[in-house]
C-alpha cells in the first residue's frame, strides 16, 4: 500500500472523500478549501499536510489524513500534530488502510518535532472510537479527543552483535521477527523454531470485539527473568542461540505480544525449548496484561 503527500491530480478523489466525511459541508467550500490547500494559500480551513492512500494499482485513492501543528490542552508537549479529518473508503476498511495513513501521520509529526499526536471524533461516534483506540491512542476528554505519544525515530532497537549468543529484551516497539531469526541462525544449527504469540480477536460477555492487549511489566525484574530463563534453557538443552522478546504498552489484534527463536542441532531440541520458554514465561515473568474493549474499558487478566 502506497501513502504520500497529496497532488493536483487528486483534487476530484480528494473532494469525493472529504464529502464522504463532512456531508454537512457545503460542496463549495471543500472546493474553496483544497484548492488553497493545492495552491499553497494559507487559512484557518488548510490543513499543513495532506497524505493520502492509493488503491492498490495506483490511480485512485481510499483514503486520506489531513494534519496541522497547534498547540491544545490536555497534552504534556507543545505544540502537537492534530489529525484534523481522517478517511477510509468503506469497502476497504479493516484492510489496514487506516493503520497505514496513521503510521505516516506519526511519521510526519515526528519531522516536525512533536511528541504526541492528537485527534478526535464526535462522541456518538463509535465506529471513530473504536478506529482510535485500535491504532493506540487514549481518550482524553470524554471519549471526544484522542493523544498518542511518539517515540522518537531513533528508538527502534536493533538486534544484539553476534558475539552474544543471547537475545533477552523487553521491547516498546512492534517485535523485530526478521532480525531475531537472523539473529539465532547459525551454521550449526539443524533446527530453529519461532513462536509468536499474538492478539487475537475475542469478545466479553457484553458483546464487544477486543481492541487490543495493553501490557505493562515490572522491566528491572522481568528483564532479570528473562535472562534467567534463557540460563535455564540452555541447561535443558544444547541451545546455540536464543532470542526471547516481550512487547510492552498496545499491541493491536494480530500483532505479536511474545517472540521466543531457538537454534539447536536438531529439531527436536528446538521445539521442546521454545515450548518450555513460552509456558515459563507465562507463568513467572513479572508482565501483566489488560484487554481494551471499544468503550474504553480494560479488564486486567489473571497470570
Amino acid at each position: 500500500m502506497t501513502v504520500r503527500p497529496i497532488q493536483p491530480a487528486d483534487r476530484s478523489e480528494w473532494l469525493r472523500m472529504r464529502a464522504a466525511l463532512w456531508p454537512e459541508c457545503p460542496s463549495a467550500d471543500h472546493a474553496r478549501e483544497i484548492d488553497d490547500q493545492l495552491s499553497g494559500r494559507a487559512s484557518a480551513c488548510v490543513p499543513t499536510a495532506v497524505l493520502v492512500a492509493e488503491r492498490p494499482g495506483g490511480g485512485r485513492l481510499c483514503g486520506f489524513v489531513e494534519l496541522s501543528v497547534k498547540p491544545l490542552d490536555g497534552f504534556e508537549t507543545h505544540p502537537v500534530t492534530y489529525i484534523e479529518g481522517w478517511y477510509v473508503d468503506e469497502d476497504v476498511r479493516r484492510a489496514g488502510v487506516g493503520r497505514a495513513l496513521v503510521a505516516a501521520a506519526e511519521t510526519w509529526a515526528r519531522q516536525q518535532g512533536c511528541a504526541e499526536i492528537g485527534s478526535g471524533c464526535d462522541v456518538t461516534n463509535r465506529v471513530s472510537h473504536a478506529a482510535h483506540l485500535a491504532v493506540g491512542f487514549e481518550p482524553i476528554d470524554d471519549l471526544i479527543f484522542f493523544r498518542k505519544r511518539l517515540a522518537p525515530a531513533t528508538t527502534t532497537p536493533a538486534a544484539p552483535s553476534r558475539a552474544e549468543i543471547d537475545w533477552t529484551e523487553l521491547l516498546g516497539v512492534p517485535l523485530l521477527v526478521r532480525e531475531a531469526v537472523a539473529f539465532v541462525t547459525h551454521p550449526r544449527a539443524g533446527g530453529i523454531d519461532v513462536f509468536l504469540g499474538t492478539t487475537r480477536a475475542e469478545r466479553n460477555a457484553a458483546g464487544q470485539e477486543l481492541v487490543a492487549l495493553h501490557y505493562e511489566a515490572y522491566a528491572e525484574m522481568a528483564e532479570q527473568q528473562l535472562r534467567d530463563l534463557a540460563r535455564r534453557a540452555r541447561a535443558r538443552w544444547p541451545i546455540l542461540r536464543l532470542a526471547l522478546l516481550h512487547r510492552t504498552g498496545r499491541v493491536p489484534i494480530g500483532e505479536p505480544s511474545v517472540l521466543i527463536a531457538v537454534a539447536t542441532p536438531h529439531r527436536a531440541a528446538s521445539f521442546e525449548a521454545c515450548r518450555w520458554l513460552i509456558d515459563t514465561l507465562k507463568a513467572e515473568v513479572a508482565v501483566w496484561k489488560k484487554e481494551v474493549w471499544p468503550d474504553g474499558t480494560g479488564t486486567w487478566v489473571h497470570p
